[in-house]
């Protein structure tokens, strides 16, 4: 299999110093003349359609990396205010607010606009997540109880045949309880 090459602007092959300072003019909002300017009086040509190609890739790296981080923050406050609460269900409630948030925020022409099949399938996606994260906490109580249940089992026949008393005295007790359960 051929491998692709990465193509590199002009402003990627910068000395190191010269491009962390056109990516530090980017994000201060320095215009494209002015960052050409600033690499001609330090040796370097370059148009502003080489510096605008750049700017569009780096920008949006950096509202990627954003987001992303805004995303993590988000999820964290999740998870501090909800300590009981697992990751998976932090996750599907940043997405469905995202979600929810995307909804509220589009208009009526937009709306008409969006295809429908790509809304649907979203929705399904977070449906099914939360099936699924259902399914498993119900897997696991079932799984839970069912090894609470043996362990008693074990510890009555043990009680029973070495401590007769005491497990008539318990199972009499545990009776009472489950017929107050009943009854209240």
């Amino acid at each position: 299999m051929e491998k692709r090459k990465r193509s590199t602007g002009k402003v990627d092959r910068l000395p190191a110093e010269l491009k962390d300072t056109v990516e530090q003019m980017l994000l201060t909002g320095c215009t494209y003349k002015e960052i050409v300017t600033f690499l001609k009086e330090n040796g370097e040509e370059m148009s502003q359609m080489a510096v605008c190609t750049y700017a569009r890739k780096y920008l949006a790296t950096v509202e990627m990396i954003n987001v992303a981080q805004s995303n993590f923050s988000m999820l964290m406050d999740e998870m501090n205010r909800y300590p009981d609460l697992d990751t998976s269900e932090a996750l599907i409630r940043l997405a469905s607010h995202h979600v929810m948030n995307a909804l509220t925020s589009v208009d009526e022409e937009q709306m008409k606009e969006m295809p429908i099949d790509k809304l649907i399938k979203e929705t399904n996606g977070l449906i099914r997540a939360a099936a699924y994260k259902k399914r498993i906490e119900v897997q696991n109580q079932d799984n839970y109880e069912a090894g609470l249940e043996a362990v008693k089992s074990l510890v009555f026949e043990a009680m029973a045949k070495e401590k007769p008393e005491l497990y008539r005295e318990v199972n009499n007790y545990l009776n009472q309880k489950k017929k107050e359960g009943l009854e209240g």
